[in-house]
């Protein structure tokens, strides 16, 4: 991963981020194994104020796993826990 460029570089393609995105898996990734509520997310990327904060973390999440998960129902890199939040890998 690319910090300046906000790029992937996969074995087979670049993937490019957003900012956002970017700043979303990086606090994944850095924090690996630990999981974050979508209100701790939204807190320290956005760091203001919202009503929808539930959604707009799920469409970003959505939108990094189609652009890094060969398998968005089974996704490897950014796992669901359940009525908790989002953690990076196992």
């Amino acid at each position: 991963m690319d910090k300046k460029t906000v790029l992937i570089v996969d074995d087979e393609k670049d993937i490019r981020l957003t900012p956002t995105e970017f700043k979303i898996l990086n606090l994944l990734m850095v924090n690996k194994g630990m999981v974050f509520s979508t209100e701790k997310i939204y807190d320290k990327i956005w760091g203001e104020e919202d009503f929808d904060v539930n959604n707009t973390v799920m469409v970003h999440i959505r939108n990094l796993r189609d652009k890094i998960e060969s398998n968005n129902k089974k996704p490897q890199y950014i796992k669901t826990v359940w009525g908790v939040g989002y953690k990076f890998g196992e």
